[in-house]
């Protein structure tokens, strides 16, 4: 009797590792097709905005060189100015969700 449970133990476990890797496998597949569709859908929308906008590139890049010049170039005075305004954001999200 002990010799017959233990020459079962080896086959449950294979039968577990089995298990295990085949759940992996498709949590790994349905998560990975998830991806890629959610990737594919992204671009489409994207790229469907974009013919509706226009250049809608080229205006935030048009705007980021405006507020770019009106600081001379000196982009360490935009991340100067710019951090306490959007700590000051995370601080007013934070009070108003309390």
């Amino acid at each position: 009797m002990k010799g017959e449970a233990g020459s079962m133990l080896p086959n449950r476990k294979s039968k577990l590792e089995g298990h295990i890797w085949g759940s992996m496998r498709r949590t790994a597949f349905i998560l990975g097709s998830g991806l890629l569709l959610l990737v594919a859908f992204w671009n489409s929308v994207t790229w469907h905005l974009q013919r509706f906008w226009g250049a809608s590139g080229y205006f935030w890049q048009a705007q980021w060189e405006r507020l770019l010049s009106t600081f001379e170039g000196e982009e360490w005075i935009l991340f100067i100015l710019g951090w306490p305004d959007l700590a000051s954001s995370w601080d007013r999200n934070k009070t108003v969700n309390s």
